[in-house]
Protein backbone atom coordinates (compact mmCIF):
# COMPACT_ATOMS: atom_id res chain seq x y z
CA UNK A 1 0.00 0.00 0.00
CA UNK A 2 1.79 3.11 -0.73
CA UNK A 3 1.19 6.52 0.83
CA UNK A 4 -0.29 7.63 -2.96
CA UNK A 5 -3.54 5.67 -2.26
CA UNK A 6 -3.37 7.22 1.74
CA UNK A 7 -3.36 10.94 0.09
CA UNK A 8 -6.47 10.19 -2.10
CA UNK A 9 -8.08 8.35 1.23
CA UNK A 10 -7.39 12.26 2.44
CA UNK A 11 -8.46 14.44 -0.32
CA UNK A 12 -12.13 12.00 -1.35
CA UNK A 13 -12.72 12.44 2.84
CA UNK A 14 -12.22 16.38 2.11
CA UNK A 15 -14.24 15.89 -1.20
CA UNK A 16 -17.21 14.42 1.05
CA UNK A 17 -18.00 17.01 2.89
CA UNK A 18 -17.44 19.50 -0.03
CA UNK A 19 -20.01 17.91 -1.93
CA UNK A 20 -22.17 16.23 0.85
CA UNK A 21 -21.98 13.20 -0.44
CA UNK A 22 -20.09 9.60 0.40
CA UNK A 23 -17.31 8.68 -1.23
CA UNK A 24 -14.99 6.51 0.82
CA UNK A 25 -15.77 2.73 0.73
CA UNK A 26 -14.23 1.68 3.92
CA UNK A 27 -15.52 -1.84 3.67
CA UNK A 28 -13.90 -2.46 0.29
CA UNK A 29 -10.77 -0.23 1.50
CA UNK A 30 -10.52 -2.32 4.95
CA UNK A 31 -10.69 -5.91 2.44
CA UNK A 32 -8.13 -4.64 -0.23
CA UNK A 33 -5.39 -3.53 2.59
CA UNK A 34 -5.90 -4.90 5.80
CA UNK A 35 -2.98 -2.30 7.06
CA UNK A 36 -5.71 -0.22 6.40
CA UNK A 37 -7.67 -1.58 10.13
CA UNK A 38 -4.72 -1.31 11.87
CA UNK A 39 -4.54 0.99 14.59
CA UNK A 40 -1.80 3.85 13.58
CA UNK A 41 -1.20 7.61 14.38
CA UNK A 42 -1.31 10.30 11.35
CA UNK A 43 -1.78 13.59 10.44
CA UNK A 44 -2.97 15.58 7.75
CA UNK A 45 -2.25 19.22 7.03
CA UNK A 46 -3.58 21.29 3.93
CA UNK A 47 -1.51 23.70 2.57
CA UNK A 48 -2.47 26.54 0.09
CA UNK A 49 0.24 28.32 -1.88
CA UNK A 50 2.69 26.61 0.63
CA UNK A 51 1.33 27.89 3.69
CA UNK A 52 -0.43 25.93 6.39
CA UNK A 53 -4.20 25.93 5.75
CA UNK A 54 -5.27 23.83 8.34
CA UNK A 55 -3.52 20.26 9.97
CA UNK A 56 -4.84 17.69 12.49
CA UNK A 57 -3.66 14.77 13.26
CA UNK A 58 -3.23 12.48 16.88
CA UNK A 59 0.04 10.87 19.05
CA UNK A 60 -1.41 8.01 20.34
CA UNK A 61 -3.57 5.50 18.21
CA UNK A 62 -7.74 5.22 18.90
CA UNK A 63 -8.61 4.10 15.56
CA UNK A 64 -7.64 2.22 12.48
CA UNK A 65 -5.59 4.16 10.06
CA UNK A 66 -8.33 4.38 7.87
CA UNK A 67 -10.76 5.92 10.24
CA UNK A 68 -7.50 8.47 11.63
CA UNK A 69 -7.07 9.23 8.14
CA UNK A 70 -10.76 10.50 7.51
CA UNK A 71 -11.41 12.40 10.42
CA UNK A 72 -8.07 14.11 10.55
CA UNK A 73 -8.39 15.19 6.99
CA UNK A 74 -11.81 16.86 7.76
CA UNK A 75 -11.06 18.19 10.78
CA UNK A 76 -7.66 19.61 9.35
CA UNK A 77 -9.84 21.35 6.33
CA UNK A 78 -12.69 21.90 8.28
CA UNK A 79 -12.11 22.67 12.09
CA UNK A 80 -8.80 23.83 12.55
CA UNK A 81 -9.68 26.68 15.05
CA UNK A 82 -6.77 28.98 13.23
CA UNK A 83 -8.69 28.88 10.09
CA UNK A 84 -12.03 29.31 8.57
CA UNK A 85 -12.91 26.02 7.28
CA UNK A 86 -11.82 25.21 3.43
CA UNK A 87 -13.83 26.48 0.76
CA UNK A 88 -14.36 24.14 -3.21
CA UNK A 89 -12.10 27.05 -4.49
CA UNK A 90 -9.42 26.86 -2.29
CA UNK A 91 -9.56 23.16 -2.27
CA UNK A 92 -8.62 22.92 -5.81
CA UNK A 93 -5.64 24.98 -5.23
CA UNK A 94 -4.62 23.35 -2.13
CA UNK A 95 -2.00 20.62 -1.53
CA UNK A 96 -2.38 17.68 0.97
CA UNK A 97 0.51 16.36 3.17
CA UNK A 98 0.22 13.30 5.36
CA UNK A 99 2.52 12.07 8.15
CA UNK A 100 2.57 8.38 9.43
CA UNK A 101 4.25 8.55 12.59
CA UNK A 102 7.21 6.44 13.85
CA UNK A 103 6.81 4.55 17.18
CA UNK A 104 7.18 7.34 19.69
CA UNK A 105 9.62 6.72 22.66
CA UNK A 106 10.28 8.09 26.01
CA UNK A 107 13.16 10.82 26.71
CA UNK A 108 15.03 10.41 29.76
CA UNK A 109 16.58 13.35 30.92
CA UNK A 110 18.02 15.11 33.41
CA UNK A 111 18.43 18.98 32.11
CA UNK A 112 17.32 21.30 29.57
CA UNK A 113 20.89 20.73 28.13
CA UNK A 114 20.76 17.14 28.28
CA UNK A 115 17.22 17.35 26.47
CA UNK A 116 18.69 19.02 23.70
CA UNK A 117 21.58 16.57 23.08
CA UNK A 118 18.61 14.32 22.64
CA UNK A 119 16.28 15.57 20.67
CA UNK A 120 16.81 15.95 16.54
CA UNK A 121 16.35 19.22 15.93
CA UNK A 122 13.94 19.39 12.52
CA UNK A 123 14.12 15.60 12.40
CA UNK A 124 12.08 14.92 15.45
CA UNK A 125 8.48 15.75 16.65
CA UNK A 126 8.07 16.17 20.35
CA UNK A 127 4.67 15.87 22.83
CA UNK A 128 4.01 16.40 26.61
CA UNK A 129 2.46 13.08 28.06
CA UNK A 130 1.11 14.86 31.38
CA UNK A 131 -1.15 16.71 29.43
CA UNK A 132 -4.88 14.85 28.37
CA UNK A 133 -5.14 16.85 24.92
CA UNK A 134 -1.77 16.91 24.50
CA UNK A 135 -0.73 18.26 21.60
CA UNK A 136 2.06 16.97 19.31
CA UNK A 137 4.29 18.94 16.80
CA UNK A 138 5.61 17.90 13.88
CA UNK A 139 9.57 17.95 13.34
CA UNK A 140 8.04 20.87 10.65
CA UNK A 141 7.31 23.35 13.78
CA UNK A 142 11.13 23.44 13.94
CA UNK A 143 11.18 25.87 11.02
CA UNK A 144 8.93 28.22 13.02
CA UNK A 145 10.54 28.75 16.20
CA UNK A 146 13.94 30.84 16.31
CA UNK A 147 15.20 28.61 19.20
CA UNK A 148 15.35 25.30 20.80
CA UNK A 149 13.98 26.98 24.22
CA UNK A 150 10.80 28.24 21.92
CA UNK A 151 9.73 24.87 20.18
CA UNK A 152 9.92 23.56 23.87
CA UNK A 153 7.90 26.39 25.13
CA UNK A 154 5.36 25.52 22.43
CA UNK A 155 5.30 22.16 23.35
CA UNK A 156 5.03 22.83 27.08
CA UNK A 157 2.60 25.63 26.56
CA UNK A 158 4.76 28.05 28.22
CA UNK A 159 6.99 31.24 27.04
CA UNK A 160 10.46 32.62 27.64
CA UNK A 161 11.90 31.48 31.24
CA UNK A 162 9.15 29.94 32.38
CA UNK A 163 9.34 26.88 29.90
CA UNK A 164 13.21 26.50 30.98
CA UNK A 165 12.03 26.47 34.30
CA UNK A 166 9.18 23.96 33.22
CA UNK A 167 12.06 21.13 32.54
CA UNK A 168 12.97 21.95 36.19
CA UNK A 169 10.36 19.26 37.60
CA UNK A 170 11.54 16.91 34.18
CA UNK A 171 8.01 16.71 32.55
CA UNK A 172 7.28 12.95 31.01
CA UNK A 173 8.29 14.13 27.12
CA UNK A 174 8.22 11.91 23.86
CA UNK A 175 9.69 12.29 20.92
CA UNK A 176 9.16 10.99 17.52
CA UNK A 177 9.56 10.34 13.41
CA UNK A 178 7.60 10.67 10.53
CA UNK A 179 7.07 9.50 7.27
CA UNK A 180 5.51 12.18 4.81
CA UNK A 181 4.13 12.72 1.37
CA UNK A 182 2.33 15.92 0.14
CA UNK A 183 0.47 15.86 -3.63
CA UNK A 184 -0.06 18.61 -5.58
CA UNK A 185 -2.74 20.73 -6.14
CA UNK A 186 -5.89 19.66 -8.68
CA UNK A 187 -5.30 23.32 -10.01
CA UNK A 188 -2.39 25.20 -10.25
Amino acid sequence: MSQSLLLQIARDSIVEVLEAQHRIDKDSLFEQYPLLKEPLCAFVSVYLDNELRGSMGTITPSRSLLEEIIHNAKAAAFEDRRFSPLKTSEYLHCSIELSLLVEPKEISYRNIDDLRRQIVQGEEGLFLAEAAQSPGFLPQVWSESSSFEEFLGTVLGEAGPAAIAAIKNRPQLFSFRIEKERDTPILP
